[in-house]
């Protein structure tokens, strides 16, 4: 991810035509689902730990017991691009049995920074644009190519879980 103040952004969605997936669950130990699509983060997309953030974390004990959680990652890729995922987990239990939704949303993102005089010139501007259509575009293919193939294997798995 590229930090800078100001930058010129492009968004893929690896999902079309709808960006974002929701799965539903109805059964025993909805909670169970913390842990492992944690897990499964880890394991599918091949991220550290530093690369994932709690956005969200509420649990409610009582009865029913409530909890959501939503996380972000970013899983660099080279200087400019990265597949951004997040994922929403929202649901109850009540007596050990309860119900769960899980949000999936990702894209790749490639950033230009410009934050100097000579970024935001026009010159620049020109031959940016000639390397990223001469250059950048063929390789920004293959991570898209690449991250609809994690996000499939990703979302297989989650259904896995789901009709456990």
């Amino acid at each position: 991810m590229v930090v800078a103040r100001t930058k010129l952004m492009i968004q893929d969605e690896l999902l079309r035509p709808r960006p974002i997936v929701t799965l539903t669950y109805n059964g025993p130990n909805p909670e169970k689902f913390y842990n492992e699509i944690y897990n499964l983060l880890f394991t599918v997309w091949k991220v550290s730990e530093r690369t994932l953030q709690e956005k969200k974390f509420v649990w409610k004990k009582g009865d029913p017991e409530e909890f959501e959680v939503t996380w972000e990652v970013d899983k660099d890729l080279d200087k400019f691009s990265y597949y951004w995922i997040e994922l929403s987990l929202r649901g109850e239990s009540s007596k050990g049995y309860g119900k769960a939704t899980i949000t999936v949303h990702a894209a790749l993102r490639t950033e230009y920074p410009q934050d100097t005089i000579l970024q935001k010139s026009l010159l620049y501007e020109f031959l940016r644009v000639l390397w990223h259509n001469t250059f950048y575009i063929s390789r920004r293919d293959e991570y898209v190519r690449e991250g609809r193939i994690l996000l499939s294997l990703f979302l297989e798995k989650l259904k896995e879980l789901t009709r456990v």
